[in-house]
């Protein structure tokens, strides 16, 4: 009997140990679902996160690829810009020695033109002056001749071998010619 107590002693903690053991599996199998539930739970509540993090990042990175793109646009367009001026500079500097070599010698030409209206007109004036200067001489030389000759006419009928006086002013024999 001894045996046989033992043996059900044995079987009874058998059993009370497969009933606890039924009772932890329930009991894990319960929390797992629970787990389980709450995961998907979470994942509902994280999805819609995650998606509204992904398409908000999805939309700033757009909208920078966006403004980059443009920006990067206007850098090139100004340095296009910054490039064409560079250029008509640079030919301006290399065309501005025959701009000024053919702007003085147009200056030159211009101021040659100048110097020989202005000899032509002084040239024109002396001859004018000395031909004034002539005039008046002889007029002077005429009246006193025209003096003289009534004079002389008066004399020149009593005799009438006398010749009639020039009409060129005496020049003195000792004088410069004026310069």
């Amino acid at each position: 009997m001894g045996t046989t107590m033992d043996q059900n002693v044995g079987t009874v903690a058998i059993l009370e140990a497969t009933a606890e053991a039924r009772t932890l599996i329930e009991d894990l199998s319960r929390l797992g679902e629970e787990l389980k539930i709450r995961q998907e739970r979470l994942g509902e509540l994280l999805a819609p996160s995650e998606a509204a993090l992904r398409a908000r990042t999805e939309y700033l990175d757009k909208v920078m690829r966006e403004e980059l793109g443009r920006a990067e646009q206007r850098v090139l367009k100004a340095g296009e810009e910054v490039e064409r001026i560079a250029r008509s500079l640079n030919d301006h500097m290399v065309q501005m020695p025959a701009r000024l070599a053919e702007a003085d010698a147009r200056r030159w030409a211009a101021r040659e033109r100048r110097e020989r209206w202005r000899m032509v007109v002084s040239l024109l004036a002396m001859l004018l002056g000395g031909f004034l200067a002539g005039q008046v001489a002889s007029y002077r030389s005429g009246a006193a001749t025209n003096a003289k000759t009534s004079t002389v006419e008066g004399e020149t009928k009593a005799t009438k071998s006398t010749p009639a006086a020039s009409r060129r002013p005496a020049t003195k024999p000792n004088a410069v010619p004026a310069r």
